[in-house]
């Protein structure tokens, strides 16, 4: 297991930065995904680390030994593209070995390896298959075999995941993490996909602009976002804006423009202060109108099986977005109570 420490990492392709002065440590054994948009800079810092792009500046150390101006081949990872990677005219075995040949490993050992890799990844009768006779699936696994055979130091995962289909690409968030925690490796997983950093990760490090906007563990990134950026980004949310009425410890009474709320947290805010709340649809429940409380329009209602996802237009305009189950539905137009689990508002910073 080895410790990642990037420090001040910067690399500009034409006119800006696409990573600027990143610094993130990854700790031994430590499964970390870099999570954000196409153009934030993740990829760009997974082939720095792996050494397929030179940094402008900054540096790149492993278990303290700086590796910044070291070529790949000698860096020790094991990198998962999203395309597999494969060589078509190889055996599943074939491809597996070239790379313990080309350290010169016994060939002994390289079988010994093959197969118990090949077992790990449920795989083991196909040795001598052709990846155009495997399955995307099964050809997802060879390529994750082929690179942990190897038995590198650090594991490098680019959007492994994008071409497979909803289903299979469920599965194989578990299969993979499975196999990262079995065999202890140090993991960087790249994606743009907040279910599989949510469901995969020890931490997620949220990036936009080439820069880390917030860095935590999954729950941490979901339930208590630094900025309205990350919230929206990961998951769906409410924004509910209002004035601080009272303040009281960390929490505080808030007037919203279709009711108030007692919020349990509203940052530093003093009364008076403009706040703004992060409310997760599944916080927010509808029952039938009633004299008190939030009063809202249904607008729409999507049926998605396990739950129902409802538009609500209160007084003034404003629409909140509810997740359900579906033991009672409310058809549009229909008048409904909105109640929110205010232990679930976070306040969010710009």
């Amino acid at each position: 297991m080895t410790e990642v420490r990037i420090s001040h990492l910067t690399k500009s392709f034409g006119a800006g930065p696409v990573v600027d002065a990143l610094s993130l440590t990854i700790g031994h054994g430590e499964f970390v995904s870099l999570l954000g948009p196409s153009g934030c800079g993740k990829t760009t810092t997974l082939r720095m680390i792996a050494g397929f792009e030179d940094a402008d500046s900054g540096v790149i150390a492993f278990d303290g030994s700086d590796v910044s101006r070291v070529p790949a081949e000698k860096r020790d990872i094991g990198m998962v593209f999203q395309n597999y990677a494969l060589f078509p005219h190889m055996t599943v075995a074939q491809n597996l070995a070239f790379g313990l040949e080309m350290r010169k490993i016994p060939a002994a050992e390289i079988r010994t390896r093959i197969a118990r890799v090949l077992d790990m990844v449920q795989l083991g009768t196909m040795t001598e298959r052709y990846p155009s006779q495997l399955s995307g699936g099964q050809q997802q696994r060879v390529a994750l075999a082929r690179a942990i055979v190897i038995e590198p130091r650090i594991l490098l995962l680019d959007e492994p995941l994008a071409n497979l289909d909803a289903k299979l690409r469920e599965e194989m968030r578990v299969f993979i993490r499975d196999i990262q925690r079995r065999v202890g490796i140090t993991t960087v997983y790249v994606t743009h996909d907040q279910a599989e950093a949510l469901s995969m990760s020890d931490r997620v490090v949220v990036m936009f602009g080439g820069r880390i906007a917030q860095t935590g563990a999954p729950a941490d990134i979901y339930d208590r976002p630094a900025t309205r950026q990350v919230a929206g980004f990961v998951g769906q949310v409410n924004v509910i804006e209002g004035v601080v009425e009272t303040a009281s410890g960390e929490g505080g009474h808030v007037r919203l423009p279709f009711g108030t709320i007692e919020a349990p947290r509203i940052g530093a805010a003093t009364p008076g202060a403009r706040v703004a709340l992060a409310l997760r649809p599944e916080a927010v429940s509808l029952v039938p109108p009633a004299g008190a409380g939030w009063q809202g329009r249904v607008v729409s209602r999507h049926y998605g099986g396990n739950l129902v996802d409802y538009r609500v237009a209160m007084a003034d305009g404003t629409v909140i977005h509810a997740q359900t189950f579906p033991t009672t539905q409310f058809e549009p137009g229909a008048e409904v109570g909105v109640h929110a689990d205010a232990a679930r508002l976070w306040p969010l910073g710009d």
